[in-house]
C-alpha cells in the first residue's frame, strides 16, 4: 500500500511539472493591447503628417509647360 501511494504521488508530481513545461509562454494581454494601441496611434499620426505636410503636395507640370497641347 505504501509503495503504490508513493508511485501515485510521483506520477501526479510528474504530470504537474510536465504540464508547466508544455506551455511556458503566457501572453500578457494588457501589455499587448497597450502596445497595439500605441503602434496604431503612431501610424495614424504618421499618416496625418504625410497628408498635411506641404512638402508632399503634387506638383502640376501642366502649368510649367503649356505649349504641349494636342
Amino acid at each position: 500500500m505504501g509503495q503504490s501511494s508513493v508511485l501515485v504521488m510521483l506520477a501526479v508530481l510528474c504530470a504537474f511539472f510536465v504540464e508547466i513545461e508544455a506551455n511556458p509562454f503566457v501572453y500578457n494581454y494588457e501589455r499587448l493591447r497597450i502596445g497595439g494601441l500605441i503602434i496604431a496611434g503612431l501610424l495614424v499620426a504618421g499618416g496625418l503628417f504625410v497628408l498635411l505636410n506641404p512638402k508632399c503636395t503634387r506638383k502640376n507640370k501642366k502649368s510649367e509647360d503649356d505649349t504641349s497641347e494636342l
